[in-house]
């Protein structure tokens, strides 16, 4: 009989001690999805609150610079520009005038730009924090494309955040 009890004693200290050792994976696990579901709120509610609106596309024929404005109509500040997207298409004005798809990169100084980038000009009304597209604010922008573009052809933009809030116009080249 008292071999039995300490079988049943061994058992069980075996279990409670087992039991102890698991709890702080299983608490380091929950803390690990309730920090990842906290990030994911985070963004989507980011997203939620990010809107933009293209306005003012222009672009001449036999012109190689597109410029426009980006309007910030949501409620989020957005400043990361590098993390943005910019892509056009475009009908160039070469021999066989073909339909070109640029992507093209943050600068941050319109002088001298290069060919597939784009800068930012001015950001109207920027009071509150120099430098950021803050809510309501304008950001003027010039991009450089590879080719002339041709006339009677379509430019289409598509501008896009960071966090993928995009926006999308046409323009026809006159």
């Amino acid at each position: 009989m008292g071999l039995s009890i300490a079988i049943s004693g061994c058992i069980v200290t075996f279990s409670i001690v087992y039991v102890m050792m698991t709890f702080p994976a299983i608490v380091d696990e929950t803390t690990k999805i309730s920090t990842s579901s906290a990030q994911m709120s985070s963004t989507l509610n980011s997203i939620m609150h990010t809107n933009i609106e293209i306005s003012n596309l222009q672009n001449a024929h036999d012109n190689d610079t597109t410029i426009f404005s980006v309007n910030n109509t949501g409620n989020t500040i957005l400043w990361n520009y590098k993390e943005f997207d910019v892509i056009i298409t475009y009908q160039a004005n070469t021999e066989t005038t073909p339909k070109l798809t640029e992507v093209l990169n943050y600068a941050n100084s319109c002088m001298a730009l290069a060919s597939d980038h784009w800068c930012i000009q001015s950001i109207t009304n920027d009071l509150i924090h120099p430098g950021m597209l803050d809510p309501k604010e304008t950001a003027n922008i010039q991009a450089k494309l590879q080719n002339p573009t041709n006339q009677g052809g379509t430019l289409t933009l598509n501008f896009g955040t960071d966090n993928g809030v995009m926006d999308t116009r046409s323009v026809k080249m006159t």
